[in-house]
């Protein structure tokens, strides 16, 4: 086994180095030999490097049988790596993605073709220096519940939290405030009440819903100290006069403290796909509120025919995509712990409109951003077929 470890390491040397990853550290499991292997560990907690993987194997069937030998040997934070015996289209490594979700996320990809190596990633797609002995794929993953951790959470968003916050009098930004404006109004909010934005971003769900009245004490958390800074900037900048921030995650939310009131109203859009813990972010949520509270909820459509096709044609995608919950998956989740659903809407049409929207705001200057941005707010809450949407929201009521 060490013999046959050295030299599968070995013929991956660029990749291995791509990675930071020593080749000694490498745990090789041939998955010609799976029938005979037992599944115990022993080489302790690690990287692995699963293959060859032949061609025309099932991935649905697969899977069962790779975790089973794979698991014992990753660590929580260590990668494992797929090697596909010949180049694979992304059609059929995206199938492998599906199976492999929740147990893995992948994160990148390698390409080795005439011993040439190529890097792919959601940040883009370049050469690595060195050639591979062997052709084909390779799938980098790492544990669901490690890239959905709190730490990498926090340092995504601190990076991410400048182009999170939409610029005024960029093509797009229209279509950006309007969202916002359409979850924050989804429910009314009266003269003194108290409201929670539940991961608030930028802050603008919880500014419009600020903005409906008078007298508003908003508070806002968020897992990202800049997302904080760049909330309160906006919140003083639009006039919320009663505004309070602080850094935390939902599933142990920072408001209300010891001795705090709980909400009137409390928003929360688009954070639910980024927990690893959807039980006990609900939890979380759901202890904010108090009674009689009316709570607006919003996330993106995981079975829209956008995000269908995306699935399905995509190698690479965020892990909140995969993560995503829909409507009624949060709806029966909310009403087991005690709330009263009011309605459900969509609000981002799906398919081809967000692609158009993208060609016209990077390639006509968003001369067609005006008549797009009209037809998504004439679809939304009309009674379209959920999977018509990208988006949708949800208002229930604390009795």
């Amino acid at each position: 086994m060490a013999k046959e470890h050295s030299i599968e390491a070995a013929s991956f040397a660029p990749i291995l180095a791509d990675l930071g990853i020593a080749p000694e550290a490498i745990a090789f499991l041939d998955t010609a030999e799976f029938g005979a292997m037992k599944s115990e560990s022993k080489h302790g907690a690690g990287d692995v490097l699963l293959g060859p993987i032949g061609g025309g194997l099932d991935p649905t069937a697969a899977t069962v049988v790779h975790r089973r030998h794979a698991d014992p040997r990753l660590g929580r934070e260590s990668t494992l790596l797929l090697y596909f015996a010949r180049p694979r289209d992304d059609r059929e490594l995206a199938r492998w993605r599906n199976q492999l979700w929740p147990w893995l996320h992948i994160v990148g990809v390698y390409r080795i073709d005439g011993g040439a190596v190529t890097r792919e990633t959601l940040q883009g797609r370049a050469s690595v220096p060195g050639q591979c002995a062997l052709a084909g794929s390779i799938l980098v993953a790492k544990r669901r519940e490690h890239v959905m951790s709190q730490k990498l959470t926090t340092v995504k968003f601190d990076a991410n939290a400048g182009g999170w916050n939409g610029e005024p009098g960029r093509p797009g930004y229209a279509h950006f405030r309007w969202m916002r404006r359409y979850v924050g109004r989804f429910a009314p909010v009266r003269d003194g009440a108290r409201v929670l934005d539940f991961g608030c971003g930028a802050g603008w769900v919880g500014i419009e819903a600020a903005l409906q009245a008078k007298d508003v004490e908003l508070c806002s958390f968020d897992p990202s100290p800049e997302m904080v800074r760049i909330a309160g900037d906006n919140a003083r900048s639009a006039g919320v006069k009663n505004f309070a921030a602080r850094v935390g995650f939902g599933e142990e939310p920072p408001f209300p403290a010891a001795g705090e009131k709980c909400f009137d109203v409390v928003f929360s859009s688009g954070v639910v796909s980024f927990s690893p813990d959807i039980e006990r972010w609900t939890d979380g949520l759901v202890a904010t509120l108090a009674d009689g509270a009316t709570l607006v909820i919003g996330d993106i459509q995981r079975e829209s025919r956008g995000m269908q096709k995306r699935r399905a044609r995509r190698v690479l995608l965020p892990a909140r995509e995969m993560n995503a919950q829909i409507a009624e998956e949060m709806r029966a989740r909310l009403e087991k712990r005690g709330l009263v659903h009011e309605a459900t809407a969509g609000y981002q049409l799906s398919d081809p409109i967000p692609q158009l929207t993208h060609h016209a705001d990077k390639k006509l200057g968003g001369i067609l951003s005006p008549i797009l941005l009209g037809l998504n707010r004439l679809a939304a809450g009309n009674g379209l077929a959920p999977r018509q949407f990208d988006s949708w929201v949800m208002r229930l009521k604390k009795r």
